[in-house]
């Protein structure tokens, strides 16, 4: 594989990133949504929610009045392949509830440091797809 298009896949795996985190913050769930394979496993901590359907009610489950920002650093792709990628990055989080309907929501210490392992494929109608995304907790708040 040429160097451009290991570079075109490592923008397209970034941008899909960063999209997850938009569109999870914005409580966006439909375009969330199409941002997984149809067979994708989106990991929480240990729980492993496959499928759509599953994710959705995972999505639905959240606290809606929370603000909630992603701030995503450290990404790494690694191109496996025209249709397989890996990634990792490491996300600092901020929840804070009921404070969504602020104008300013009141800043709290950030939640956690998670890092994301990412496997990613490239379907031929929608683009680069998170085929799995295993999330764990480095540091957290209140915890030890």
């Amino acid at each position: 594989m040429d160097a451009l298009s290991r570079m075109i896949i490592e923008h397209d795996c970034e941008r899909l990133v960063k999209r997850y985190a938009q569109t999870l913050d914005a409580y966006d769930y439909d375009a969330f949504l199409t941002l997984w394979a149809p067979d994708a496993a989106w990991i929480m901590l240990g729980e492993v929610r496959r499928g759509e359907e599953v994710i959705r009610k995972a999505l639905d489950a959240r606290d809606a009045t929370m603000i909630c920002r992603h701030l995503i650093t450290n990404v790494i792709i690694e191109v496996e392949d025209a249709d397989h990628a890996r990634g990792h990055c490491y996300t600092l989080s901020f929840h804070v509830p009921g404070q969504r309907d602020r104008a300013t929501g009141d800043l709290e210490p950030p939640t956690f440091v998670v890092e994301y392992r990412d496997r990613f494929v490239r379907d031929s109608a929608r683009g680069w797809l998170f085929a799995e995304r295993d999330i764990t907790a480095t540091l957290a708040r209140g915890i030890g």
